[in-house]
């Protein structure tokens, strides 16, 4: 039995019509790029803060590690608070080593060996990630530091009372009344423009930031307190908002006396005596 086969027939016309049809006309396509770049516009912005945010959700997360272990230390040592880290003070005596951090090749600045053999490690399980903030993304010249956090310099620290004579130094847990300890700040970003060691060096009487805390957090910088919290505090003026620039140094900014940013911060640092 022979197959009857049915040839197939296309029609020409039929498919240039759809070909017609599928193509885009030239006002077609441009309206198309128009509504890509519209949406462009509108979804960056909102990445680049949700980066933003997520550095400070970071951020406050290492600060509350960082706090564990500091209250860890003075309950284990009979109210004493963890001894600030002055330049050149040993590993083993701070809380995060002596050495110094900059934008040079300085060993400190990727040498875990100054955090590891610190007073904090053993109390951060180990973790190194949690002494630098997320924010702090500028590398130095031998590559990403470990810290960008520093300790308040009111206290823990001797030589505070020649730096700012007349304001309170902080050595126990029963000593922190004024401020309270809500409102006395232990750790905050340190600007990689002043970064060294991790004392934050203040100065409650000259109106000027000796060392300068950071800007790269929605304007403000991480802080935590006393009583175990963390915040992002935006400041108000110009001073503080330094842009991060590899290799840019800026320490000893004065500004005037009514400056707000400056008079929150020492506020939140010390009390007068």
């Amino acid at each position: 039995m022979t197959a009857v086969t049915h040839p197939i027939r296309f029609r020409k016309e039929g498919l240039s019509s759809r070909n017609s049809r599928a193509a885009f006309t030239l006002t077609e396509l441009c309206v198309v790029v128009a509504v890509v770049a519209v949406l462009v516009m509108l979804v960056l912005p909102a990445l680049a803060a949700g980066k933003v945010q997520s550095a400070s959700t970071g951020c406050l997360y290492n600060l509350r590690h960082l706090m564990t272990g500091w209250e860890m230390y003075r309950t284990e040592n009979n109210d004493y608070l963890m001894p600030n880290a002055v330049l050149g003070s040993p590993n083993n005596q701070t809380w995060c080593g002596g050495s110094s951090e900059g934008w040079s090749s300085a060993n400190a600045n990727t040498n875990p060996v100054y955090c590891t053999s610190s007073l904090m490690w053993p109390y951060v399980n180990n973790n190194l990630s949690v002494y630098r903030c997320p924010g702090d993304v500028v590398p130095s010249a031998n590559g990403t530091r470990i810290r960008s956090y520093s300790m308040n310099g009111q206290l823990s620290a001797s030589m505070s009372s020649s730096y700012n004579p007349g304001y309170l130094v902080y050595f126990k847990g029963s000593d922190m009344v004024r401020p309270t300890p809500a409102n006395l700040f232990v750790f905050a970003d340190e600007s990689p423009a002043s970064l060294n060691d991790g004392y934050l060096q203040i100065n409650s009487a000259m109106a000027v930031f000796p060392d300068i805390p950071a800007c790269y957090l929605e304007g403000g910088c991480g802080l935590s307190f006393a009583d175990g919290h963390g915040e992002i505090h935006r400041w108000q003026t110009s001073s503080l908002r330094i842009p991060v620039l590899y290799g840019y140094t800026a320490n000893n900014i004065f500004v005037s006396h009514n400056n707000a940013d400056w008079i929150w911060f020492t506020q939140h640092a010390s009390s007068h005596q």
